[in-house]
């Protein structure tokens, strides 16, 4: 039986209709206990020897995650990926052991955007719990940062934005490295853009524990739609060439939606 979740068909103060979609029951308790598994026992014997519980807690959930939230990518931007396959929008466990340690990541990364490591919307997930958010590649790329440089550029219209779409002091930032780093547990645009000059990788993310019931229901679809859509300006900011003409776009095209978990 096909599951129902809220359409992206309606702006703040308008009820959203309800459309079907593809099954997607939420993850599973069994997931985060397969990944508690990996973290101790990281070897091509032990994966091997639970692979079912891979595929069934793990690839099936993120597969159908995957095709029921695709409709709604497509509608924030047509040109992002959303086919459920590796190197698509699923990224492998394996690790090239040419530079690893260790066979296997003790993480799951699900992605909506174009290209490898460019800006994109990603639902993460490991043995504590998940975290939606937005991957913001601030890398220098033929001698340009460009989100930095639109943020020095358009102060007033990020400033505008991050108001417009509800993304002050609801969502954590930090520096992306080989380790993490702090910028606002509660980011806050103005309080906080300053600090992103110089930096590659930025994460704006909501973490969910493991033991949040979201987590195991389709509710989860209704609030990755939500943070999505609130955290796209994010993504333009960080790949335009005219930062303000998309957002404006974006703006009059969809705009902040209400999105209800019903």
């Amino acid at each position: 039986m096909k599951r129902s979740i809220p359409s992206a068909g309606s702006r703040i103060g308008e009820s959203a209709p309800v459309v079907p979609q593809p099954d997607f029951e939420g993850f599973r308790k069994e997931t985060f206990t397969f990944f508690a598994e990996l973290y101790k026992h990281n070897s091509v014997t032990w994966f091997r020897s639970h692979r079912d519980e891979y595929e069934e807690y793990l690839m099936q959930p993120a597969r159908a995650f995957v095709n029921s939230i695709g409709p709604f990518i497509k509608f924030i931007d047509p040109t992002f990926d959303t086919e459920p396959k590796f190197n698509r929008t699923l990224v492998r466990l394996n690790r090239d052991m040419r530079f690893a340690k260790k066979p296997y990541k003790d993480f799951f990364l699900i992605r909506f955007g174009k290209t490898k490591w460019g800006s994109e919307l990603f639902l993460y997930l490991d043995r504590n719990g998940i975290e939606l958010g937005s991957f913001v590649n601030n890398e220098k790329n033929d001698g340009h940062r460009r989100f930095e440089e639109n943020l020095a550029n358009y102060g007033a219209n990020f400033l505008d934005a991050c108001k417009r779409f509800k993304i002050n002091s609801e969502f954590s930032a930090y520096e992306l490295h080989s380790g993490t780093q702090p910028i606002a547990e509660k980011f806050n645009a103005r309080r906080d853009m300053a600090k992103f000059n110089g930096v590659d990788y930025l994460i704006f993310g909501k973490e969910l524990d493991k033991s949040d019931p979201v987590i195991l229901s389709t509710k989860l679809l209704a609030l990755a739609m939500k943070i999505f859509n609130r955290l796209y300006p994010l993504y333009i900011f960080s790949t335009s060439h005219n930062p303000v003409k998309d957002i404006e776009s974006y703006s009059g095209r969809i705009g902040l939606l209400k999105i209800s978990s019903k």
